[in-house]
């Protein structure tokens, strides 16, 4: 098998993927897709991620379509990321009537992760594809419970994600703010300033755009592929500069103060790690 672009290795093929995921379900129909539709571990885009075959799923939602037409104009319709939401495979295979000139053919299938396949379930509207909906659901819900460590990971990260978003705007308030009491304007390049500045701090002297640079992530996303410890520790310079802010200090004071916060700010982690 040729790998793709993002080095991901899945046979297309679900029937001949080893250590697939089947959840236990008692709805018989259900765990047909089991078998039809197998759940595997893996990742896309460096990240990890519960991945089905896009093909597989369209044969078991049978739709009219060909493959390659459907999954491309669903892609293109709503907005899926290559690196984010699928990857794309290659393998050589060989039709049972291969003539002596053309024994193998390249075929493509799309690994996407089961948050994709949901919705490609759920914008067929047949019963079919509410079917495979709700066994997607059902397989993420036995996650939860036979490998909750797996799933609070996911949901501290989603959690940091989250947070480390929400302080950007107080941020760039508190600048407009105490700039404007000085008589100053704020421009873009201002907050862009704010931003690097925290990020080099945060990332071993690198911002946003460096570090996702240097760790082949789209630079648009930087966080998304952010570890949870580099999430809450850039949560924790944001919320804390935008206090500094406040209390007057300049873009230099600053700088300093959070620089040597970061530095207590981690080895409290790294004592909680080893304690």
């Amino acid at each position: 098998m040729k790998k793709s672009e993002l080095s991901f290795e899945v046979s297309p093929r679900p029937e001949h993927v080893a250590g697939a995921f089947k959840p236990e379900i008692n709805d018989e129909p259900q765990s047909v897709f089991s078998d039809l539709i197998p759940v595997i571990s893996g990742q896309i885009g460096g990240r990890d991620s519960n991945i089905v075959s896009a093909k597989a799923l369209h044969k078991t939602l049978g739709v009219g379509r060909d493959f390659t037409n459907w999954i491309k104009g669903r892609i293109t319709q709503y907005g899926f990321t290559l690196g984010d939401d699928y990857t794309l495979v290659e393998s050589l295979s060989t039709p049972k009537r291969a003539s002596a000139k053309s024994r193998q053919q390249l075929e493509h299938d799309y690994l996407i992760t089961t948050n994709m396949a949901k919705e490609l379930a759920m914008v067929e509207r047949t019963e079919q594809g509410r079917a495979v909906r709700k066994y997607f659901i059902q397989c993420e819900e036995a996650l939860s419970r036979t490998a909750p460590a797996i799933a609070a990971n996911y949901r501290q990260h989603l959690k940091a994600r989250l947070k480390a978003a929400s302080n950007f705007k107080p941020m760039c308030e508190a600048l407009d703010i105490s700039r404007a009491e000085h008589g100053k304007a704020t421009l873009p390049r201002h907050y862009s300033n704010e931003s690097n500045m925290i990020t080099r701090i945060a990332l071993g002297g690198l911002t946003a755009n460096q570090w996702a640079l240097a760790n082949g992530h789209p630079k648009e996303k930087a966080r998304d592929y952010m570890t949870t410890e580099q999430l809450e520790h850039l949560s924790y310079l944001e919320s804390t500069n935008i206090t500094l802010i406040d209390m007057g200090m300049d873009y230099y004071g600053r700088k300093t103060e959070l620089s040597r916060l970061s530095q207590r700010w981690l080895s409290k982690r790294l004592g909680v790690a080893h304690g």
